[in-house]
């Protein structure tokens, strides 16, 4: 039997797919160990709007658990999944919305995740790419009534 280029790429994407819809369903049930169980023991995660880096599958288990407290109803919408074609890995766009704990403040905004997956099918690399500014100030602006 022989496989072409595009039946790999359509089944590698297909794979990936269904890896993003792992990740997204862990987030969206606001279930650290689920997320955890998803990224290798030597992740590094990087989310450059809070200045933070940090290391393995621990530091995405507290993150989904911060952010559940902070976000009790939050949730996160996929807007688009873009595979690269030199290596594992794939960018998600998503859509993020909340309402901050303990207030009516509602958050929305948009955002990019990059997830280098390993051989071993796990997130080596992640890295959050969102606007801080932007989600700062819907806060004081439903802060201050605007």
């Amino acid at each position: 039997m022989v496989t072409t280029v595009a039946e790999v790429a359509a089944s590698d994407i297909k794979a990936l797919e269904a890896f993003c819809d792992r990740w997204q369903q862990a987030w969206n049930e606001h279930d650290g160990d689920a997320a955890a169980a998803l990224c290798a023991e030597d992740l590094v995660y990087d989310e450059p709007a809070l200045g933070e880096t940090a290391h393995g599958p621990d530091s995405i288990r507290d993150f989904v658990t911060r952010m559940a407290h902070a976000f009790p109803d939050y949730s996160f919408t996929r807007m688009g999944l873009y595979g690269e074609a030199t290596r594992r890995a794939v960018l998600v766009a998503w859509r993020f919305s909340g309402t901050l704990a303990g207030t009516d403040q509602r958050v929305e905004f948009h955002g990019d995740d990059r997830l280098e997956l390993g051989e071993d099918g796990l997130i080596h690399a992640y890295r959050c790419l969102y606007d801080y500014r932007y989600v700062l100030s819907q806060l004081k602006r439903a802060d201050t009534g605007q």
